[in-house]
């Protein structure tokens, strides 16, 4: 197929392949750069930003709690105020990043173990900013050792535990950056890898192709392009005593070869037949005197061949009436044999239909053998179901068994399961041996089946033999009628051509005499022959062989 393509075509082919290699290579680098753009963008616009929110949550928290402290100690109204603008400020600042913290967890993706730890936060946050109202209110009424105590019982533990989920937060979204870090360090690794191997592989194919098509030009030119066209510039000078060789012999110096050897052969053939020609032209101007004598005799045969031609004539009447016999009794045997043969036909077509009917039956009851094996399967598939369920259960019985007075309704489903499973067992054991007993049945139906279509193609098969042998007899006894009818015909034809004969051998005895001249016409062109012999041998002495 390759040898088919032109050289252009080729060379196309090899640099279309590198070419092809160089954008496939170029696509999966596009590829892995998009993946790892996408990637560190994911990490940019999501893990990165809800970290940053949740350490700003921390210090807001942080501050807050050493304001509050500070605020419960302090002595004079002034520093309260104080104190409290400190915390009213802090808290706004952790507002600002819970909106767009919240915002993103509702527009982005974000996975279980987030969305957990943020509803952990807001309600341990609900907590904290109770205990933190109340024990600001005790502080604000004058009550400060009940503000310290609820300071110490609440508020401190409340913060704390805040502070534990936040930081869980922060530290789950610095594994996430850094799970997605490490893949991207991966994918950049796999990707020169990648690169480097596609790139060797692309310079491998690149100077297999290159490898393959200078073989392949070489196998079409069969040597170098200038070894070529001298070859062709002597064979057109007349040169083809040229030794040409080729390890390719369909290639185009191979044609050359095969060329020049047989046209060498050829103009050794045909000076040879020049030769030859030279000598025959003198042979028959001596054969031409030699048939002018001949034709002297000739004209006294042809009266004796007249009276042998009467004779013939009634001979010939003699055989047409048989002939003529002949041919109506071939008549009556055909018309005998064309009707058995449409009998055997009609019994051909019924025993065929018979055959195709059994056939069919036979691929039915074989489609039911295997429908059946494969409801067998299945059967097998619930009653291996069954068998784990009942184990399952019986697990859960123990189980439940152990969990004491807790598990006892658990226990009674497990027995219900357990019972459901030995039913279920039981079922599909009464079904599989439905299924054998269908399998059987119609195992032997198939074999039945396969014995009735076997007996009905013999059948066919001789109706068919009986029937080639009435179409040959038919064409043995058609042959049989049309010889005699030609018998019959030839004989008539040729009484008329026996008279015909007598008046044509007393033409033959006056084209005897008009064949002496012609004689000495071929004399005359056998000396043109021999010239132009002659001139043939000079044109052939142009070839070099």
């Amino acid at each position: 197929m390759f040898k088919q393509l032109t050289i252009a075509k080729r060379l196309g082919l090899g640099f279309g392949l590198v070419l092809a290699l160089m954008i496939l290579v170029t696509l999966v680098g596009v590829q892995r750069v998009g993946l790892i753009e996408s990637t560190l963008t994911d990490v940019s616009e999501d893990a990165t930003v809800k970290q940053r929110y949740a350490i700003n949550f921390r210090g807001s928290v942080h501050d807050r709690a050493i304001a509050i402290r500070d605020a419960v100690l302090v002595r004079d109204d002034q520093g309260l105020a104080t104190y409290l603008r400190d915390i009213d400020r802090l808290n706004a600042l952790y507002q600002a990043s819970a909106a767009p913290m919240d915002q993103i967890y509702q527009t982005k993706s974000a996975t279980a173990q987030e969305q957990a730890l943020l509803s952990s936060i807001k309600a341990i946050e609900r907590s904290a900013l109770t205990a933190t109202d109340k024990a600001l209110r005790l502080r604000q009424q004058g009550d400060i050792e009940g503000a310290q105590s609820v300071l110490m019982a609440e508020v401190a533990g409340a913060y704390k535990e805040w502070l534990n989920r936040i930081n869980a937060l922060i530290d789950l979204e610095e594994t996430s950056i850094g799970e997605h870090i490490g893949f991207v360090r991966v994918t950049a690794a796999h990707f020169a890898s990648l690169m480097l191997v596609s790139s060797g592989i692309a310079v491998l194919l690149g100077i297999i192709a290159s490898l393959l098509i200078i073989r392949s030009i070489k196998s079409t030119l069969g040597a170098e392009p200038h070894e070529v066209a001298t070859s062709i510039r002597r064979l057109a000078a007349g040169e083809l005593t040229e030794r040409i060789d080729t390890p390719f012999p369909d290639s185009v110096m191979g044609a050359l070869k095969t060329t020049n050897a047989h046209l060498s052969a050829t103009i050794l053939q045909v000076r040879a037949a020049a030769m030859e020609l030279m000598g025959s032209s003198s042979q028959l101007r001596a054969s031409s005197d030699r048939n002018s004598e001949q034709m002297r005799l000739q004209a006294s045969e042809t009266e004796h061949m007249a009276a042998a031609i009467n004779q013939m004539a009634s001979t010939v009447k003699e055989v047409a009436g048989y002939a003529v016999k002949a041919a109506n009794a071939t008549q009556t045997a055909d018309h005998e044999v064309e009707h058995g043969k449409r009998m055997v036909e009609n019994t051909a077509q019924a025993m065929h239909a018979l055959a195709e009917k059994l056939e069919t039956a036979a691929d039915s009851v074989t489609q039911v053998s295997s429908d059946s094996q494969a409801i067998e399967t299945i059967v097998a598939v619930i009653n291996s179901i069954a068998e784990r369920t009942n184990l399952l259960a019986l697990n859960a019985a123990i189980e439940a068994a152990r969990a004491g007075e807790a598990g006892r309704g658990f226990a009674v489903v497990a027995d219900e399961v357990r019972s459901l499973a030995t039913r279920t067992q039981e079922s599909t054991q009464e079904i599989r041996n439905m299924v054998g007993q269908l399998q059987s049945g119609a195992g032997k139906t198939a074999d039945l089946m396969r014995e009735s279509r076997e007996m009905a193609q013999r059948t066919v098969a001789q109706t068919q033999e009986a029937q080639t042998s009435l179409v040959k007899i038919r064409h043995e006894v058609g042959a049989l009628n049309d010889m005699n009818a030609q018998i019959a015909s030839a004989a008539a034809q040729q009484g008329v051509a026996a008279e015909d004969v007598s008046h044509n051998i007393n033409r033959i005895h006056d084209s005897a005499l008009e064949t002496a001249v012609g004689s000495n016409q071929v004399a005359r062109s056998s000396r043109e022959l021999s010239n132009l012999a002659d001139v043939l041998t000079e044109r052939v002495s142009f070839f070099k062989v």
